[in-house]
């Protein structure tokens, strides 16, 4: 009876994500190779550009209809609002990381050097896969990767890997938007915080919507 009461409750938790959806990024690893002596508070970051190629062409298709390619510009726009919100400076910018050789490299460093006491931070997506049944709500998964930078020295300060998952609703929007970035970066910068890069208040990161229900409250 226990054992059925328990199914129903899993069913029921998947039918109420199947009918709000839901975004989330957790972290998987993270590594300080070089503590800074003083905390952070400039960073240059940018978007390498990944296409993702899936075993299967129906896969393929679902990734560019659910909006993956939105990302490099979605970062584009939140990448300040949420860093400022955290007292961060930034400036942004994106490479095609199959294109993205020395020549590239070089330019990265000389961009980023226009702020010589700014960090450099790159955002990639390695691989994923989108999940979907005729009974179970379609789930993305993205696997990311961060790596902190000095441009100065060109050595690597720290890294972390992070999961990105979106579960949409069949017959609802599509894609990802500015909660999902938000959410994205709020963890990352979280996790910065935890490892001694970055100065956040009790580790908590503020995005634009816990902003506002703070202040509501």
């Amino acid at each position: 009876m226990l054992k059925g009461r328990v199914c129903l409750v899993g069913v029921m938790f998947a039918l109420l994500l199947s009918l709000l959806g839901c975004a989330r990024t957790s972290t998987l690893y993270s590594n300080t190779f070089i503590k800074p002596a003083t905390k952070v508070k400039k960073i240059n970051v940018i978007y390498m550009e990944s296409s993702l190629v899936s075993k299967t062409s129906k896969t393929s298709v679902q990734f560019y209809d659910i909006g993956y390619t939105d990302l490099p510009e979605l970062l584009r726009e939140r990448v300040p609002i949420v860093f400022a919100l955290n007292n961060i400076g930034s400036e942004y910018a994106t490479f095609k990381s199959q294109g993205f050789g020395q020549k590239e490299a070089v330019e990265s460093i000389k961009w980023a050097n226009v702020t010589p006491d700014a960090m450099l931070l790159t955002l990639q997506i390695l691989d994923g896969q989108v999940v979907s049944g005729s009974h179970t709500p379609r789930t993305t998964t993205l696997n990311m990767q961060a790596n902190l930078i000095d441009p100065r020295t060109q050595l690597r300060q720290w890294t972390g890997q992070f999961r990105n998952t979106f579960v949409a609703p069949p017959a609802g929007k599509n894609g990802f938007d500015n909660e999902f970035v938000d959410k994205l970066l709020k963890t990352v910068l979280e996790q910065m915080s935890r490892d001694g890069i970055i100065a956040l208040a009790e580790h908590k990161a503020m995005t634009p919507i816990a902003k506002t229900t703070a202040a509501a409250n």
